[in-house]
This record gives structure tokens, C-alpha cells and sequence, in this order.
């Protein structure tokens, strides 16, 4: 029989909806697992008792025959720690808010709930998500489910460690410069960034330059179009909505066999940051272009050039993020350098700067859209490099140095954060260790269901499924 976490979240889905499975018995099997089985840091904080209580009362709503309950009715998620939660420590990877208990929920998390979904912690992520490795002082750090020796990236790398390794099937994240397609990339699951606009960022979680989203986190497209209908029932306030589908499951499910309209693709190596490409990278993309055109689609080679103007202008907007959250002198101490850096270069950069850095942004992104607006999607590696050594990316000692190496190592993905565009990374490559490599594909703004019906063509082209290892020796 196989296990309850090999199922998708489709799958258990209807099989809560068919009565073979209880919302208790799902709920406490996953709860088991979290707790027990966790040896990739997904979770920061496991909330056993909050969980069973949401179950049981979606248990008593089946259990009185409620009809049009929502599509993943029942189902296990987790909720990234940058979201508060009611009750439910919320620590956003900070040794400052070790101990710290909202009393108000996040806008994304009343949707999770209104969807019916059953949220069991919260996942682990690196100091108010400011780095591309998940290795927090109030947590252990996140790993690669494919090789525990290697970081899961960040900074939503709790969420795609606990979906790589079977610990829910589903998980929400956020990406501000890739922060839920770079995790995707080295756990080996779907990562997917919407259009601007698509889903609410909430009050506190607007970033003001329109670099971040909440997004999906799954094993398969189907699930993240599923997660993508639950968390876009509210739309990003303050943005122009992209036009959607009454569903994206659907939609997936319709092409997904391949025989929607042919496209054309710009296969796009190389990186828009200073990073070289690792040659099993480039070799991923190349294979999926290989691929694409043998389904009867159009690939042209347009590389994607170096520009440290650009990227560097990136870094002076998101530094600046960094600069906004008002931490008392007294607590800054206990800051991580990466994160003090990054408060200090938001001190000293002057309003003309910034604004410099945001024209040049805007121009650029512009001049991107312009470069590929004759080709339905654009297809990069999703970062430079395999899945890296854990500790690898993190140097306290040389924080200037740090933020140069992630930015080298983030690659393409900032792109769709400057553009809105909706962004997806898939695991397309691997080593012939058979770690995960992702590759990356973008569409353009609104082309959400589009996006992820050539990515569901692409599964069934090139699947993954078989590649997970849901049950592994513990790690120390």
C-alpha cells in the first residue's frame, strides 16, 4: 500500500473527499513525520496541538455532509516563518524574535485556512529572509532531501526541504529574488513565482517595489496550480490583477498532454549575474530545449548577457528592504552580519541613489520584456550552480564577500522579480549523483496558466516523480 506522504495533494484530496481517509488520521501521520522524521531543518516550529484542532473541526464539517467544501479540503501544508501566525510562534529566522507569538494571522494564511488546508508548523527560513542559504540561529539549518551535505538554498528553504522530503506535500513560500525558485531548485520540487499582482503580499509584507510574491511550493504541477487557486482567492492589493482562469488545475489538466498550441521558446544559457554557469547546468537547459523541439515547438538560442549595472542596482532596492524593519538599537547586536550589512548599505545610500537604482531597474526590465516579447516563454538555468555545500554561501566573517557570492549564485532569477513576470522552477536536470538541477521558465505577465501548462507538459515529457527517497537514514 503506498504510504500517505508518496500521495500528491490532489490524491489525498479526494481521498479525504471519497471518506477513505479521515482529516485526523492524514493530519496526525503528517504531524508524525515532522516531528520524527525531519532530518532536513523544515521545521522551525511544529504546531501539534493547533493542527489537530483545525482537523477535527474539518473532520465534524465532512462528518455533517457540508457540500462545496474547497478543492484540497483537508490537506497538510506548512506556512514559510515570514507569515505571522495567530498564536503560533513566528520567529522570521531572527534570535531577536526567538520567542515572539503574533496575534493576528497574515492575509496568505487566512486563504490557506478558507481553502481548507490543514497547516501544521511553520518552516524554516534564514534571518527575515535575507539570504539565498537557510541557516538561522534559532533553527537547524535546511538541507537538500537529495543530499543532506548540501544547503536547500533560501530563503524559502524549510518549505522546499519539507516538501522534498515528504514531510507535507505542499507548502507555501515567498520570493523577493528567488527565494521560492532557488530552494526548488535544490530540493528537487516545483517552485513557482506568480505574476505581480496575482496574490496578495498582505499589509506588512508589500515590499513597495513589487520584487516579492507568495507562491506554491509541490511535487508535481498539478498540486501547484492547486495551491495557486487557494492562495490567489485574494489578489495583491494595491497592483494592477493579472487576468486568471477560473481554475489553474484545470487548465493544467487540460494541456498537460502535450497538445496545446505550439510555442516558440528562447532558450536562454547563461546568467544575468556575475556567475559563471556550471557546465551540468547549462547542459540541463540545453536538454530541455532538446526536448521541447522534439514535442514540435520552436527553440531559438538568444543567450542571456551579463549585466552587473542591473543586477547591482537589484541589490542597492533589496538592500534597502533590509533597512526598513525597525529594529531597536539595543537588538541590533544580535543581527546576523549578513543582515547588519545590509541594514548599513541602506543607511548609506542617499535618496538620489535609490532612486537611480529604481530607474535603471525599470528600464531594464522594460528593455527585457522588449528583447523577447516575439516568443511565448524563456527557458534559464534556475541558479549557477548545483545544489551547494552546506555553509558554503555563509560568511560572517565577510559579509561584502557574501553578498557577492549570492548574488553570483542567485543567477537569473532576480530577472522575474524586476520584470512581474511569473517564473517556475522545475527539476528538469540532474547530477549523476542524482542531485536535483533546476531550470527555470518564465512567461509573460498574466500568462500564469500558460506557464504552468507547458510545465505540466514538460512532467510528462521529462518526470521526476520517481526520483524521491521519502525515507532516509537520520542525519547528525
Amino acid at each position: 500500500m503506498t504510504d500517505l506522504h508518496q500521495l500528491s495533494a490532489v490524491e489525498l484530496a479526494e481521498a479525504i473527499a471519497r471518506r477513505q481517509l479521515s482529516v485526523p488520521e492524514v493530519t496526525r501521520h503528517f504531524l508524525d513525520r515532522a516531528t520524527t522524521q525531519d532530518d532536513v531543518g523544515a521545521f522551525t516550529t511544529v504546531a501539534t496541538e493547533h493542527a489537530l484542532e483545525l482537523a477535527d473541526r474539518a473532520q465534524a464539517r465532512l462528518d455533517a455532509g457540508e457540500e462545496g467544501l474547497p478543492r484540497l479540503f483537508g490537506v497538510p501544508t506548512a506556512i514559510k516563518d515570514l507569515e505571522t501566525t495567530r498564536g503560533i510562534r513566528t520567529t522570521f529566522g531572527s534570535a531577536i524574535f526567538r520567542d515572539f507569538v503574533p496575534e493576528v494571522d497574515d492575509e496568505i494564511v487566512g486563504a490557506l485556512r478558507d481553502g481548507g488546508l490543514v497547516d501544521i508548523g511553520k518552516t524554516t527560513v534564514p534571518e527575515f529572509g535575507a539570504a539565498c542559504y537557510t541557516e538561522p540561529d534559532v533553527a537547524p539549518p535546511s538541507r537538500s532531501p537529495f543530499d543532506p551535505a548540501r544547503s536547500a538554498a533560501g530563503s524559502s528553504g524549510g518549505a522546499a526541504a519539507a516538501v522534498g522530503a515528504g514531510l507535507v506535500p505542499i507548502a507555501q513560500g515567498s520570493d523577493t529574488a528567488g527565494s521560492l525558485r532557488s530552494p526548488a531548485s535544490a530540493c528537487g520540487v516545483v517552485g513557482l513565482k506568480p505574476s505581480r499582482g496575482l496574490l496578495t503580499m498582505g499589509y506588512a509584507g508589500h515590499d513597495g517595489f513589487g520584487f516579492a510574491s507568495k507562491g506554491p511550493i509541490a511535487r508535481t504541477v498539478r498540486d501547484t496550480a492547486a495551491l495557486l487557486d487557494v492562495l490567489a482567492t485574494r489578489p495583491g492589493a494595491g497592483t494592477l490583477h493579472p487576468p486568471r482562469p477560473d481554475s489553474f488545475e484545470d487548465a493544467v489538466v487540460r494541456g498537460a498532454d502535450g497538445s496545446s498550441r505550439r510555442l516558440t521558446v528562447a532558450l536562454a544559457q547563461g546568467s544575468v549575474s556575475r556567475g559563471p554557469v556550471d557546465p551540468e547546468v547549462s547542459a540541463a537547459v540545453a536538454r530541455v530545449g532538446a526536448v521541447l523541439e522534439s514535442l514540435g515547438h520552436t527553440v531559438v538560442e538568444r543567450p542571456q548577457a551579463v549585466d552587473t549595472a542591473f543586477s547591482d542596482a537589484f541589490i542597492t532596492m533589496f538592500s534597502s528592504l533590509a533597512g526598513t524593519k525597525p529594529i531597536p538599537e539595543e537588538y541590533e547586536h544580535l543581527l546576523r552580519p549578513i543582515v547588519r550589512y545590509l541594514r548599513i548599505q541602506a543607511r548609506e545610500t542617499s535618496s538620489g541613489d535609490l532612486a537611480a537604482a529604481v530607474g535603471l531597474v525599470q528600464a531594464w526590465s522594460r528593455r527585457w520584456s522588449l528583447d523577447h516579447e516575439d516568443v511565448d516563454l524563456v527557458i534559464t538555468p534556475t541558479v549557477t550552480l548545483p545544489p551547494v555545500a552546506l555553509g558554503e554561501l555563509r560568511n560572517d566573517a565577510d559579509p561584502a564577500t557574501e553578498l557577492a557570492d549570492m548574488v553570483a549564485f542567485t543567477g537569473n532569477t532576480i530577472v522575474a522579480n524586476a520584470t512581474g513576470f511569473p517564473s517556475v522552477s522545475l527539476p528538469l536536470g540532474w547530477t549523476d549523483e542524482g542531485v536535483p538541477l533546476g531550470v527555470m521558465i518564465s512567461a509573460k505577465w498574466g500568462a500564469d496558466a500558460d506557464l504552468l501548462t507547458a510545465a505540466a507538459m514538460l512532467e510528462a515529457a521529462m518526470p521526476w516523480h520517481g526520483r524521491y527517497r521519502f525515507d532516509r537514514s537520520s542525519v547528525s
